[in-house]
């Protein structure tokens, strides 16, 4: 189409004389002149994206619905004044909002768009920006290697500029990374270089960031007295924190008492911190000091309130766990393109721009001059860019081809996803069954009035146990599920054993007092694995459960451990009737689930439990063995990889 009406230009400029030419380029460059003046019309202070912008920074920390509000009205006057800068400014403070509230996945989008755009307009403040968010973002899914050359990047063009607020960023940042890849004597320098940066310049956020993160190297350092110095430093500054950093400050203070013993001190600053951290609406900082407060209450003996708050560090961790695995699906396939795309259109829009400044300068020079020209340059370029055209849409045709392959690619993942999902809902259709028509029953019996007071104290205890075991099969299946769609990573790290097994011996504390179940663990020395820490954590749980499961009343479980060339092993074993061989050639040869049986107590199961052990200790290269006398005792033992 664009070379048709170059082709009827140069034909209706046959017909047009030398005088009429310069009548059409005086009112071209007047209707030019005109439209510049508008861009530069007056704008009122109070109704401008430097005023809104600010007014968002307000509220970023404490109301995210008014910060982007405020946000929209600055958006919608860069646009409207085509200000390409300015819109990047703007979707970087909507990139931080996005990622203050947890929403990783919109905060990169921005980021990545607002980068693209400032390096086209050759805004460096604005592309170390954009970089810096990047980095943030890849800290969050565990990728701090990818994060530091970000910052890298971001902190070498900021030292350039001698811009020592982002200077200061960007060492904050760099030393959260290094403390992720446990490289802590670099972090600390980087966050002593923040602190001292920060108080000389006055950036008391910054500075208080600093302090905590400061606070959190001297903690796994051991020095005690050193990590209270510098928490408390930033809760009695004497400009009061954000909700943020008084969150981290006074959880961080709770787990220092925690580990000192001074449980009651430990206690009181784990309430605050857990309070300030659901004001925040902040997961992370949710989940971490519910997880301290749990400690807390179990080693005061509240085993009560340790249980409350483990599961809501459960909730929280298994919500985290969820949402990154989720975003992680689509975000940096998705991420790429949309930057590609936007990165074409600002390069599009530039050169556009550049077009229109040159024609007001040279206008007429062209117009006069090389009017005769014009007529042969433009039957000339026709002609060259005809075979370029056609190249172009060669290339284009075969990106086509390469999309729908890439397509029909994607269409054969999702037609497995819904396999599962079929699998699933199959699942959980057999096994929620009868748990729901049991509630259905009772209530309706209990509607009608025909039960006997012992008989409703039978019943109601009999119902108990079913939504007891109901809340076992949704977590086992939730599990499995997670593990079938989107097959879980493994992230291999140095794991202390034995802690773990504790923290799962406490989870089942109600069970333990209800069967009058004792547990004798040898947990003399630290005992040190090499595995993913959250496939470890459902392993352990699951081969506890079944023992307390199969356990008879007042009797023992016993743990401990031994180890060969390869292999850190735990022996887990309780005293129930034993299992036969054939049965443990089952179990141990099983793809699928398992017909599950009553426990001692008459417990149910689904079978899900040690199909989410075989899965995870495969993802893990572990072993399962089992060892068993029937009406004697039955012994799981689990090997992991030596640390």
């Amino acid at each position: 189409m664009s070379i048709f009406f170059v082709f009827l230009f140069s034909r209706i400029l046959k017909k047009i004389t030398l005088s009429r030419i310069i009548k059409l380029s005086i009112t071209v460059l007047i209707c030019l002149l005109t439209h510049t003046n508008q861009v530069f019309a007056a704008i009122s202070p109070m109704d401008s994206v430097s005023y809104y912008l600010q007014e968002s920074k307000k509220y970023s920390y404490s109301d995210f619905q008014k910060a982007k509000f405020y946000l929209y009205k600055a958006d919608k006057i860069a646009r409207k004044n085509k200000d390409r800068n300015s819109i990047a400014e703007v979707m970087l403070q909507f990139a931080a909002n996005y990622y203050i509230n947890g929403d990783y996945d919109i905060a990169l989008k921005n980021y990545i768009k607002a980068a693209v755009i400032c390096q086209v307009e050759n805004n460096k403040l604005g592309l170390a920006k954009g970089l810096m968010g990047q980095g943030l973002i890849q800290q969050v899914y565990g990728r701090d290697k990818e994060a530091l050359k970000n910052f890298e990047k971001s902190i070498a063009i900021c030292r350039a500029l001698k811009n020592e607020q982002y200077t200061i960023k960007n060492l904050l940042n760099i030393g959260v990374s290094q403390t992720n890849l446990k490289q802590y004597e670099e972090a600390y320098r980087s966050f002593s270089k923040s602190l001292k940066l920060s108080e000389r310049f006055k950036y008391t956020n910054d500075a208080q960031l600093a302090a905590n993160k400061l606070a959190t190297i001297h903690f796994v350092k051991n020095n005690i007295d050193s990590t209270i110095y510098y928490y408390q430093k930033v809760l009695n500054d004497s400009q009061k924190p954000n909700l943020w950093e008084e969150a981290y400050a006074l959880s961080g203070l709770s787990e220092t008492y925690l580990k000192t013993g001074y449980y009651s001190k430990a206690e009181q600053y784990g309430l605050k911190g857990f309070k300030a951290a659901k004001i925040v609406g902040a997961k992370w900082d949710i989940a971490r000091s519910s997880e301290i407060l749990s400690k807390i209450y179990y080693q005061l003996k509240d085993f009560k309130s340790a249980h409350q708050y483990l599961m809501i560090n459960k909730i929280y961790n298994d919500s985290l766990f969820a949402e990154s695995k989720i975003r992680e699906v689509n975000i940096l396939q998705l991420e790429a393109k949309e930057a590609e795309n936007e990165k074409l259109e600002a390069k599009a829009e530039a050169a556009q721009q550049k077009l229109k400044s040159t024609r007001i300068f040279v206008g007429f020079i062209i117009l006069l001059l090389v009017s005769l020209s014009i007529f042969t340059y433009y039957y000339y370029k026709y002609n060259k860019q005809k075979g370029k055209f056609y190249k172009e849409i060669d290339i284009k045709n075969r990106e086509i081809q390469s999309q729908q392959t890439l397509i029909t690619s994607q269409n054969i993942v999702l037609e497995e996803l819904n396999q599962t999902k079929n699998k699933l809902f199959s699942i959980l259709s057999h096994d929620l069954k009868t748990p729901i028509n049991s509630l259905v029953q009772v209530i309706e019996l209990n509607k009608q009035n025909v039960l006997s007071k012992e008989e409703q104290e039978f019943v109601f205890e009999q119902l108990q146990k079913q939504v007891e075991g109901t809340s076992l099969v949704l977590n086992n299946l939730l599990k499995w599920a997670n593990s079938q769609i989107d097959g879980t990573n493994v992230h291999f790290e140095k794991i202390v054993l034995n802690q773990i097994i504790e923290e799962s011996i406490s989870s089942f504390y109600a069970e333990v007092v209800k069967k009058k179940v004792t547990f004798n663990h040898n947990n003399d020395k630290t005992v040190f694995i090499n595995a993913d820490i959250g496939q470890t954590r459902i392993i352990i749980q699951n081969i506890i459960a079944n023992a307390v499961k199969f356990a008879p009343l007042n009797s023992q479980i016993d743990i401990f451990y031994s180890y060969d060339e390869k292999y850190q092993k735990v022996h887990i074993k309780d005293f129930g009737n034993g299992l036969n061989r054939d049965k443990i050639t089952e179990i141990l040869n099983f793809n699928s689930r398992l017909s599950s049986e009553k426990g001692t107590s008459m417990e149910e199961g689904t079978g899900l439990g040690l199909l989410l052990v075989k899965q995870f200790l495969i993802n893990n290269k572990g072993e399962l063995n089992i060892e068993s006398e029937e009406g004697q005792m039955t012994e799981f033992i689990i090997s992991f990889l030596k640390e």
